[in-house]
């Protein structure tokens, strides 16, 4: 099995175990692994130890998370695989959900070891074979070994400043998930794969990018400034009330504790949540957020009293502490509270929310950054960026930085983009000319203008849809009433009023049909008009942002032919 002192290859599916569950074993794995880092998953060991297992040239291949090839945690083991071998191919499955029941979005790598081993491979904690040893049914690397398990010694090999192996090009293949159903894997890679020279890989992220694409990415990055850097600001996290249920309430309860005490509207905030945030401007659902500041930020009148607070609570906002009593033993549980039970965690930047914004979803499908001057409150399934700068938010939404997003942020489950802040706030926005911010920032303002006045179309058609014919699920047709022709809406209003309303065969008759017909011509019709406007300011700020970049007719083009899933706009033929 040990042919001339090694594993001729090594096949497997290793254990994912995450690296909480390794603090017993992780000064054994830091002490005898390369690719040792606090936080990587017990994977990123087998991967080592498959490789120090085979013997010169031998070849080794792992279906396994892609994580490691971005992580930061992953930066040892890629360092390892760069100085000790050769990858010949990287499958990567992208965010397709190979293993249904796994959480993990996997690949599948070639890689070969090409330098001499000075020593015989040690034997594995069960004294067997590789198979044994990678078993996730052993209970992870080096249990049950009675010495310490010494990996083999793996020295550089030759040529690594510029030799054959390093400029031999690694076949690289992304396969989309919607490619998955009945794929001929080998015959896929044979025709989509394409070659990326093998000294390009580091121990710096790995790119699996054409090089046209690779070079295109690196060039939006060089000329870009950090987010953080370019506007002098952080971005600022939602706020979070450790109890939902108690501060986020509706209409109707905000009209309830209004009507019983009217003080209590002070501090009763609009607030959205990370669904309502949408492009250039968000689309507020009518709900609210109690804005108790917890006593650490805020004099309130009971801030100092200690023992008489809740009793002096109470007597300040009594329709607020009756609605909040009964949740009390809840709220006194929570990691996240003030300094009584009543009130929200230190926040330090509750002015930040009555100032011009962007607000950012956390998790995001698209690019949808908003722009809020109208004092809305979030909570932490977003943040956000207290500026009133229009350039970086025509970049941010812009096609261009879609195809930068979604090649360098965290991917989730469905493709979701982990637009954390920590990722966001380094974003590399181009500096404008004064001539591109002139020509940018009233654009801006139009479509923000143009996008709220839709948004009020569609809300103002809804509600009397609702009111005038009892329709209390309108469906996505009539929510996106404005794409259908008059005679399509006319329909669909029919069809969708309830059983119990209709009269007669027809259950609008012909002066429904004359109302609805009305409504359309007075909202579907400037809808459209305002969405013809749109586009075209969005290819104007698209061209505009393009420009900022110093993007050639080629580069441009080369972006559009290799953009990614849900871009913002279509490309303008011919």
């Amino acid at each position: 099995m040990f042919a001339s002192g090694g594993f001729d290859v090594a096949i497997g599916n290793p254990p994912y175990v995450r690296q909480e569950l390794l603090s017993p074993i992780k000064p054994y794995l830091q002490h005898h692994y390369a690719s040792y880092d606090g936080v990587a998953d017990l994977y990123t060991y087998f991967y080592e130890r498959g490789l120090t297992l085979l013997k010169p040239g031998g070849v080794l291949s792992y279906i396994v998370t892609n994580k490691w090839l971005r992580a930061g945690y992953g930066e040892a083991l890629r360092r390892f695989f760069s100085e000790n071998s050769v990858f010949e191919q990287i499958i990567d499955f992208g965010h397709a959900p190979i293993f249904q029941d796994a959480d993990t979005f996997p690949c599948i790598v070639v890689a070969r070891r090409v330098e001499a081993s000075p020593h015989p491979p040690a034997p594995s904690p069960q004294g067997e074979g590789m198979e044994e040893s990678s078993s996730p049914h052993r209970g992870g690397v080096g249990e049950g070994s009675t010495a310490p398990m010494e990996p083999i010694p793996l020295a550089p090999f030759p040529g690594r400043e510029g030799g054959a192996e390093l400029s031999s090009p690694v076949i690289i293949c992304p396969v989309p998930r919607e490619k998955l159903t009945g794929i001929n894997l080998s015959q896929f890679v044979s025709q989509e794969g394409y070659d990326v020279p093998w000294s390009r890989f580091t121990a710096t992220a790995w790119s699996l990018e054409p090089p046209a694409v690779d070079e295109l990415m690196a060039k939006i990055k060089r000329v870009g400034v950090p987010l953080k850097k370019l506007l002098e600001i952080k971005p600022l996290l939602g706020i979070k009330t450790g109890l939902n249920e108690a501060f986020l309430i509706d209409n109707n309860t905000r009209s309830d504790l209004i009507k019983a005490d009217p003080r209590v509207s002070e501090i009763i905030k609009p607030y959205l949540r990370g669904s309502d945030i949408k492009r250039w401007h968000s689309e507020w659902s009518s709900l609210w957020m109690i804005v108790l500041k917890s006593s650490s930020d805020h004099a309130w009148i009971w801030s100092k009293s200690k023992d008489t607070a809740e009793k002096i609570f109470s007597e300040t906002f009594p329709s607020l502490y009756a609605y909040l009593k009964p949740l009390e033993d809840k709220l006194k549980k929570r990691q996240d509270k003030g300094r009584y039970w009543w009130e929200l965690r230190p926040c330090a930047y509750y002015e930040a929310f009555q100032n011009p914004k962007y607000l950012i979803q956390g998790i995001a499908f698209h690019p949808r950054i908003s722009f809020d001057a109208d004092g809305m409150y979030i909570n932490n399934a977003g943040f956000i960026l207290p500026t009133s700068d229009l350039w970086a938010i025509s970049v941010i939404n812009s096609p261009l930085m879609w195809c930068y997003i979604f090649r360098h942020l965290p991917h989730k489950k469905d493709e979701a983009i982990a637009m954390d802040a920590v990722y966001v706030e380094t974003l590399p926005i181009a500096p404008p000319t004064d001539e591109i911010r002139s020509e940018v920032e009233p654009k801006v303002s139009r479509l923000i203008e143009l996008t709220k006045a839709n948004q009020e179309s569609y809300r103002d058609v809804l509600d009397w849809i609702k009111s005038r014919f009892r329709i209390e699920k309108p469906g996505q047709k009539l929510e996106g009433f404005a794409s259908l022709d008059r005679t399509q809406f006319i329909d669909e209003v029919r069809d969708r009023i309830p059983k119990a309303g209709r009269k007669g065969s027809d259950p609008l008759g012909v002066a429904g049909q004359k109302e609805v017909s009305t409504v359309y011509n007075d909202y579907a019709l400037p809808i459209q008009q305002r969405d013809r406007e749109i586009l075209t300011l969005e290819h104007e700020l698209s061209d505009l942002v393009n420009q900022a970049y110093g993007l050639t007719p080629e580069e441009i083009d080369l972006m559009w032919k290799t953009a990614p899933p849900r871009m913002p706009i279509k490309p303008v033929k011919g």
